[in-house]
């Protein structure tokens, strides 16, 4: 195989997708099988308490830390070397578990991630005030410690969904442990120190992709820039060019290995 970038060899790595906040693998199944198709080895996974079916109780028990404690094992029982692929909340999960596996994390990709800074929770840079943070916390209270999913109404204001997609999202979502968003990130080093690329998702028209970059990014100045024009849910959207973009930043970082 000769990705964009060069030959490399597509064993090098394994590539982990990582779904954020209120789904599980189902939303990257679809993109995993075309990477497989390409030739990647590639993989997703349910993180803990976003399994469908689950009780409340049970789903309202599961802390950041659970996240981050699933991924790193699953990281560590790996052969190879990993890139791992964020997209929203779970980039909170991925940079995390990169600040304490080192060399096995080949490189992160960040698709609208939410990134995690020491000391800070998701909630911490939630919204353009501190009262929109407040009522999201309170609402996550008043509802049992869950992080209730967007309505199917909401998601219309999605314009780059098609009706299906929407609908698929809709009757696909779950509850979300409300503690993963509020618990503070455990971080040894700033995430601007990891290899990682972050994917801008403007919706079509859009004129500046970068306007709302996470806090945490700012100043990384060696990070890798991309972006996907079609949304926050780009598998969904535009699931050609995403696959086109992880098969390209898969060899990037398969091929900065190869080199060493």
């Amino acid at each position: 195989m000769q990705p964009v970038g060069g030959v490399m060899n597509a064993s090098t790595v394994t590539t982990l997708a990582v779904p954020g906040a209120w789904m599980g693998s189902w939303i990257w199944e679809p993109t995993v099988a075309r990477l497989r198709e390409r030739g990647f080895a590639a993989r997703t996974m349910t993180l803990p308490g976003l399994a469908a079916g689950l009780p409340d109780a049970e789903i309202a028990e599961v802390r950041l830390a659970d996240h981050v404690d699933a991924l790193v094992a699953i990281v560590t029982a790996s052969e190879k070397p990993v890139v791992l692929v964020g997209h929203s909340y779970s980039s909170m999960v991925t940079a995390q578990a990169a600040d304490r596996l080192g060399d096995a994390v080949a490189g992160l990709v960040h698709i609208g991630g939410c990134l995690p800074a020491d000391g800070l929770s998701l909630l911490d840079g939630w919204g353009d005030s501190r009262a929109t943070r407040e009522q999201e916390r309170a609402d996550i209270q008043r509802d049992g410690n869950l992080w209730a999913a967007p309505p199917r109404a909401m998601l219309d204001e999605e314009p780059d969904l098609t009706p299906d997609a929407r609908d698929h999202l809709a009757a696909s979502f779950t509850a979300h442990p409300g503690s993963t968003v509020t618990d503070a990130a455990v971080l040894s080093r700033p995430v601007t120190d990891q290899r990682s690329t972050y994917v801008a998702l403007p919706a079509a028209g859009a004129e500046d992709a970068w306007q709302e970059l996470p806090a945490a990014a700012h100043g990384a100045v060696n990070w890798r820039t991309r972006s996907i024009v079609g949304g926050h849910w780009p598998m969904l959207a535009q699931p050609e060019p995403t696959t086109d973009l992880l098969a390209e930043e898969i060899a990037h970082y398969a091929g900065r290995i190869d080199a060493e």
